[in-house]
This record gives structure tokens, C-alpha cells and sequence, in this order.
């Protein structure tokens, strides 16, 4: 098949290369959107997702969106085309005394040559540090490496500067860093322009230029582009074909229907729960709930009814509640000092039973319930108990009184275990209060109440002591348990109905909102749909140069492999975004596996494929790219390629390539390729010094 040897000639410098990145992507795609048959919510979405984060925000809120973002309106002007003229380094890595590179201004390919350790990576990191304060390879680099980044034979000070011949200037730009601590980070940088004025980095307008177009590609960094994270790489082409804001209104869109999808999702996934939840109460508003949200459509009206009603289930039960957190019974010692004056008195009834004065004391309370009798009705005279006609009168009054005079002595003890049995009843009788009316009686407290107040009917003493020691205890613990039931219900009063009701609530406010999510979430969805569709044919579009030229640099580069590198696409958005590289390899059954079968050389030659095309794109402020050992791992058929790539790249870009390989500068001179090469050497005091040659 044969190819054209104008590589990159025809699609990167006749104009007719992947548009410059200030090309207006929104404003064409908003352009497509006038003529489109979208619905008016559908194009807001649209116009917002293109307009930035704010007008976003305005549409998912109902809002009226906010002016066009400042990464809509436009980026700041671009920075006047460069080229490297010179690098000077002092005490930096390899290099100690200061040592210079310098080069002329225009196209061109310079390889430097050196073994390893000669100062070359030294160079070619000191260059990017002045330019951009870092290196990818220090991110690498463990905390040995990053105490020891100084030259150990030169301890003056440390510094890396590189000359930049901006376009219309009549002398280069001097751009120096300075380390003033010991951490590799700790350089201070500034600008000395070619009238001597001394300004800030950052006065130099390259932006993301210096990220965007990264004039420096290293060993690492080639190895990375195939084998590691592809969505650098997919970042990358993005900025440089200009597609970086269609990338970021995708992001938005895609992050704002994940959050909608979410929201309208999210109740279906809580039901459950709530239900089971629901159905795990006994109080009726759960049972109601539990079949309002199991109905084929939901009364929102009644349910939230339902949630709001957060009291009591039943406010007589409530009451009973509050009347036994304070409820009083009978304390142990009052129970255990009435029991042993009942049995006490018990005691002494049984030893005055039967004795003379048990029965003085009978005839006395006989004759003084006579005598009470006749003095209530004086006019009686006969005996009531009798019947004797004429038996009572005055006479009888006094003999009467005589005899109860007689007998009260000998009565005394007996009246007075009387009396005290007497009393210790009262003191029962009142110990044994009766049930309170509001206490259920079919309640575990009621029951045992219902038992302590039937003492009242025994009139055995002993009994009477037995039976309110026994049933006591019974109550005291049946009071304590109902008590302590009552104030932990009381702290929720609703038996855990007032939680319940928060978590059906909550529910009906997201139940809600997700039919308003839901709503939202189909126009935002059409809108990243057509997003995602004008997205593939712009990526295909401009991708399509890149993508050709880097076909032509691997053909370049295979020399007699079988191997086709077939396409390059930008595929998938968010963490699942990448660049798909499709590589066949004449007889694999599978395409599929076709990049496992290429040797790290091939890998090498691959990237470099990818990554030179990017460099050269048009719209590029750095005329220059640095190469620091692109040759790794390559055998010589790819070696002599690459020197036919570098050349033919040499034509229209200034190429500053870093080696240790000599195949290299053989193959150009064995090619007659045009090229300037120079030997670095380095002594065992870090002193550097190159050799000037074709």
C-alpha cells in the first residue's frame, strides 16, 4: 500500500489539519440546535450544558439561566508562535558547573548523543522545570531521589534557564528557575523579557498551552500513552481538536441525569423497608399506611395526613400511661410493719382466749351495750335480751355499773389484745386500698390489685398477715414493672409511631420528588442523547487528520511488520472515557487481540505514532518539541523509521532530540537525513560539555 511521504505536510500545515482550539464549538453546535427539532425544554438543557456549571444550576432549579460562562465567551488570546534557542544549566541532577545548549531559531531536527548518565535527561527535565516548575518523572520518584535532585559536586547555586524566541521579537526571552530550598518543588521563576523588563511566569499568556500542547515527550510518558491511563490521552486530543467544552457540557448533562436518575430512583429502592417497617407496628395508622402505599396509585393527600397525625394512638391509654409513672403502693417496711402488728395482736388474742378475763371482758362489753341501750331509750324496762318484764330500771342501772366497775380489772388484759387487734386491723384495711378505677383489670398490675384487695374480707388475723405479706410482694413488683413500662413509653408516646411517621414523611417528600426528578430527567436525557450523537460526528470529524497522520508516521515506523494501525477514536464520557486505537496484525484469527501481540518495541513505535501527530497540530504556540530517548526498546529496522519521521517532522517544527542510542545518528547519516548532532560528554565531577558534529 503506498503511502505519501509528505507525513505531516499534507495535514498539518496546509490548513486543511484539525481546526485550532479556539474554533467556537458551542456556538456551532448551538448553531445546530436553532435548526433542530428539539422541544424548548430540551434545547435549554442544552444551551445550559454548553453555557457552564451556574446555567446548569438555573435549569434544574426552574431558574432563568444566568449569561453565558467565561468558558463559553472565550479564552484569553494566544500566546505569539516559539522556539527553543537555548538551555543553560547549573547544579541541577548530572550537570554541575553551568553547561549550555543552545540552537537556531526555525525548523529543524538536533540529536544529542550520550551514554547514560552524560547529562542528557538532566537537560531535557531542567528545560521542562523552566518552563512549568515540574516534571512528570519526579510524581514517580521516590523520597531518595527527591533529597538528592542536586548535583553533589557543585554547591553554588541551582538554576535552569531556556531562551524562547517568541515570533516578532528581535531577541529571545529568558525564562530561569531558581531552587531555594531543599525540596525539588521549591523553585521561584521569572521572565526577563528582551528590553530587560523582569516579569512573573505567568505574564507569558501560555495557559493551558503548557498542558494542552506539552512541547516535551519523554520514555515514560510514550510508554503511558498505549499501556496506561487512557483517559489522559483522551483529554489531550480533546483540548488540542478543540472539543474541550462539548467534553464538559457531556460531564455536566451526564453528571446532572445521573443525580435525577438517582433521585427518581431512590423511593422505589426505601419502600420496601419502609413497609416492612410499617408492617411491623400495631398501631392502626401503620396498617392504614401500609395499604394507602400498596395501592396502584398513591393518595398523597392522605398519606401525608396520616405522617402529620404524630400523637398518641390512644389518649385514653396515654392518660392510664401518665397515671402509673405515678402510681404509689404500699413501701416494703409499711407492708412488713402492718404484717407483724396482725401477727402480733394474733398472738395475743390466742393467749387471752378463754381466760377469766377473756370472759370479764365479754360481760363488760355485754352490760355496757345494755347500759347503752337503756340510757337511748330510758322508758323501756323490759329486757331486751330476755323478755323479763320490769328487769331494768334505775336499780338495775346502778348494779349494772357496780358490776362492770367489778370487772374491768380483771377484763383489762384482755381488752387490751382486743384493741390492739382492732388496730392493727385498721391499719390492714387501710393498707388495702381498693383498685383504682382507671387501672385496667385485665392488666398484669390490675389482676394482682384485684387479689391484694380481697384481704378485706378475711377476718383471721394470721391469715390476714399471710395474705397481705404474700400478695405484697406481688404488688410492689408488679407496680415497679408497670412504672418503669409506662415512663419508657411515655418517652414515645406514640410506641414508636412518631418515628415511623418522620420516615413516612421523608418518604413522601422524595416520592415527590422524584416524579418532579423524573419529569426533568426525560429532557435532560434527549438533550445528552443529541449531545452525545453531534459529539461522535465532531470527534470523528476532527479526530480524522490526527488520526491519518498517525497512520502515516506508524507506516513510517513499521518498516516490513505486518502490522496496520487502522483507526483512533474517541469514545465514552466521565471515568469510563478513553481512546480505542485498533491495531491488526496479519494472521490473527481475533483482531480483538491484536495489541497483545506487539512486542514493547512495537508498543514504543505506537505511541510515538500518537503522540508526534499531537505535537505538530496546527494552532500550536511551541514550534519546538523535546524528546528525551524515544529510541528505547526499538530494533533497527524501527530506529532507521524513526530517523525518516523525525526528519520529515524536522521540516516543519523545531525537534530537540535527547539519546543514547547511537542508531539513531547512524541511520541519519546512512540516510542522508538532515539533521544536527552533538555528543554530550560528562566527567566524574559532573562537568558537561558537548562535541559539535554533522
Amino acid at each position: 500500500m503506498a503511502r505519501s511521504h509528505e507525513t505531516f505536510e499534507r495535514h498539518g500545515q496546509d490548513g486543511h489539519g484539525p481546526p485550532p482550539v479556539d474554533d467556537p464549538t458551542a456556538e456551532v453546535l448551538l448553531a445546530v440546535l436553532e435548526r433542530s427539532r428539539l422541544n424548548r425544554q430540551t434545547r435549554d438543557w442544552v444551551r445550559a450544558a454548553l453555557w457552564g456549571d451556574e446555567a446548569v444550576s438555573a435549569v434544574l432549579d426552574g431558574r432563568e439561566m444566568p449569561e453565558p460562562g467565561a468558558a463559553y465567551q472565550g479564552r484569553p488570546g494566544r500566546a505569539p508562535h516559539s522556539q527553543l534557542t537555548g538551555i543553560r544549566v547549573q547544579g541541577f541532577r548530572g550537570i554541575g558547573r553551568p553547561a549550555e545548549l543552545t540552537f537556531p531559531t526555525g525548523p529543524g531536527l538536533h540529536v544529542i548523543v550520550g551514554r547514560n548518565g552524560s547529562g542528557k535527561s538532566s537537560f531535557a527535565e531542567a528545560a521542562e522545570a523552566a518552563l512549568t516548575g515540574r516534571n512528570p518523572r519526579w510524581d514517580a520518584m521516590p523520597t531518595g531521589w527527591r533529597d538528592g535532585w542536586r548535583n553533589l559536586h557543585y554547591d553554588e547555586r541551582t538554576e535552569a534557564s531556556v531562551d524562547i524566541h517568541f515570533a516578532g521579537d528581535q531577541a529571545p526571552t529568558r525564562i530561569t528557575r531558581r531552587w531555594v530550598g531543599e525540596s525539588v518543588r521549591s523553585a521561584r521563576g521569572e521572565v526577563v523579557r528582551p528590553d530587560g523588563e523582569v516579569s512573573h511566569l505567568r505574564t507569558l499568556d501560555w495557559g493551558e498551552d503548557l498542558v494542552r500542547y506539552r512541547p516535551f515527550l519523554s520514555y515514560d510518558e510514550l510508554g503511558r500513552t498505549v499501556t496506561g491511563r487512557s483517559a489522559e490521552l483522551y483529554d489531550t486530543l480533546t483540548a488540542l481538536l478543540g472539543l474541550t467544552d462539548l467534553a464538559e457540557a457531556e460531564r455536566r448533562l451526564a453528571r446532572v441525569c445521573d443525580g435525577l436518575a438517582k433521585r427518581r430512583d431512590r423511593p422505589s429502592r426505601e419502600l420496601r423497608l419502609l413497609l416492612e417497617a410499617l408492617r411491623a407496628s400495631d398501631d392502626p395508622r401503620a396498617a392504614r399506611a401500609v395499604s394507602l402505599l400498596t395501592a396502584q396509585h398513591l393518595d398523597f393527600g392522605e398519606l401525608r395526613r396520616i405522617a402529620a397525625d404524630d400523637g398518641p394512638a390512644d389518649p385514653a391509654q396515654h392518660t392510664v400511661l401518665r397515671r402509673l409513672r405515678r402510681l404509689s403502693v404500699p413501701e416494703r417496711v409499711v407492708i412488713a410493719d402492718v404484717v407483724n402488728e396482725l401477727r402480733g395482736a394474733s398472738m395475743e388474742l390466742a393467749m387471752a382466749a378463754g381466760t377469766k378475763g377473756d370472759h370479764a371482758h365479754g360481760v363488760v362489753s355485754l352490760l355496757e351495750q345494755a347500759l347503752e341501750h337503756h340510757q337511748r331509750h330510758p322508758s323501756e324496762t323490759t329486757c331486751p335480751t330476755c323478755s323479763a318484764s320490769g328487769a331494768l330500771g334505775p336499780d338495775w342501772v346502778r348494779r349494772a355499773k357496780a358490776q362492770v366497775r367489778a370487772l374491768r380489772p380483771q377484763a383489762a388484759t384482755a381488752e387490751a389484745a382486743y384493741g390492739r387487734a382492732e388496730a392493727a386491723r385498721d391499719q390492714a384495711r387501710f393498707l388495702l386500698s381498693p383498685m383504682p378505677t382507671w387501672l385496667p383489670h385485665d392488666s398484669e398490675l390490675g389482676q394482682v390489685w384485684a387479689l391484694w384487695e380481697s384481704g378485706n374480707t378475711i377476718t383471721d388475723l394470721g391469715e390476714l398477715a399471710e395474705h397481705i405479706e404474700t400478695v405484697g410482694k406481688q404488688l410492689r413488683t408488679a407496680a415497679i414493672s408497670a412504672r418503669r413500662d409506662a415512663g419508657e413509653r411515655l418517652e414515645d408516646p406514640t410506641g414508636g409511631w412518631a418515628d415511623l411517621a418522620g420516615r413516612l414523611s421523608e418518604w413522601l417528600d422524595e416520592a415527590q420528588e422524584a416524579i418532579r426528578a423524573s419529569e426533568t430527567l426525560a429532557p435532560a436525557e434527549e438533550a445528552l442523547d443529541w449531545l452525545a450523537e453531534r459529539g461522535r460526528e465532531l470527534r470523528s470529524e476532527r479526530l480524522g487528520p490526527v488520526a491519518a497522520q498517525a497512520e502515516q508516521v506508524w507506516y513510517r515506523l513499521r518498516q516490513e511488520r505486518h502490522i496496520d494501525l487502522q483507526g483512533m477514536r474517541l469514545t465514552g464520557r466521565g471515568v469510563r472515557r478513553r481512546v480505542e486505537v485498533d491495531v491488526a496484525v496479519d494472521g490473527a484469527d481475533d483482531q480483538t487481540s491484536a495489541p497483545g501481540l506487539l512486542s514493547q518495541g512495537e508498543f514504543q513505535a505506537l505511541a510515538l505514532s500518537i503522540c508526534l501527530p499531537r505535537a505538530l497540530v496546527e494552532g500550536n504556540p511551541f514550534g519546538f518539541l523535546v524528546l528525551d530517548d524515544p529510541v528505547q526498546a526499538m530494533d533497527t529496522e524501527t530506529v532507521e523509521g524513526l530517523a525518516s519521521v523525525l526528519a520529515e517532522a524536522g521540516r516543519y517544527r523545531q525537534l530537540i532530540v535527547f539519546t543514547h542510542d547511537t542508531r539513531l545518528p547512524d541511520a541519519m547519516r546512512r540516510l542522508g537525513l538532515p539533521a544536527s548532532i552533538r555528543t554530550i560528554n560528562r566527567d566524574a565531577m559532573s562537568n558537561v560539555w558537548l562535541d559539535e558534529g554533522r
